[in-house]
């Protein structure tokens, strides 16, 4: 599967996870190259959306201008890798730089969005509340439901949505449903935008990517 893997030019961590990210992916048949990330430092170089009302991303403006650019920097990758599946009409995979390719792809059916990390996603800390709902019993196999429920007064409200975004694929189908409905509504944090009201969402377990908790927010932290 064509990939890409996200990073920050120039800043030598970042660097060394993405090397060590697409070593991982070639070793495991994957078609990945390096996407240069977008930073508050180059945000204006891209095309910039509306925010959707009363969404998680209202809070960061509100809060703090640098996390509020941090966070738009981070959905417009998103915005950047959708497009390119959609150019070469053909499923692709995002991967943040701090991922770890785990095995190698054997042409999972999916249809609009697969998360590729979900074992390692869902032992972060900020899942604990979660673990004893009954949509958390995860086995081995295919799934379309999450424990995870937007809870922002808008139309995405009782939506369910992906578990962090280190690491999943889409379809052109997806990606062109995602775009749409970034017109339509506008941005939210990644994670957040991400939900079953705009696409349809699968799981699979064994995970393709995993990552460390101790890296975590990598994408962030620059």
């Amino acid at each position: 599967m064509k990939s890409f893997v996200v990073y920050v030019k120039g800043h030598s961590k970042s660097e060394e996870y993405m090397d060590q990210c697409l070593k991982s992916c070639i070793s495991n048949d994957f078609d990945a190259e390096p996407l240069e990330g977008v930073t508050p430092k180059t945000l204006n170089n891209y095309q910039h959306y509306p925010e959707i009302p009363n969404g998680r991303v209202t809070s960061f403006k509100k809060e703090s201008k640098k996390t509020y650019e941090t966070k738009k920097s981070c959905f417009l990758n998103h915005v950047r890798v959708w497009n390119k599946c959609i150019e070469l009409d053909e499923q692709v995979a995002f991967i943040e730089q701090d991922a770890t390719c785990v095995r190698p792809w054997n042409n999972t059916v999916f249809n609009d969005v697969l998360i590729l990390n979900c074992e390692s996603a869902f032992k972060q800390p900020v899942f604990d509340h979660v673990r004893n709902k009954p949509q958390f019993n995860f086995g081995k196999g295919l799934y379309n439901s999450s424990p995870l429920v937007y809870n922002k007064d808008n139309s995405f409200k009782g939506s369910l949505m992906i578990p962090g975004t280190a690491a999943y694929a889409v379809t052109p189908r997806g990606a062109k449903k995602l775009l749409s409905q970034l017109d339509k509504f506008g941005w939210d944090q990644s994670d957040y935008f991400i939900n079953t009201y705009n696409v349809k969402l699968e799981y699979i377990i064994p995970e393709y990517f995993t990552f460390s908790l101790k890296n975590l927010n990598m994408s962030h932290g620059f």
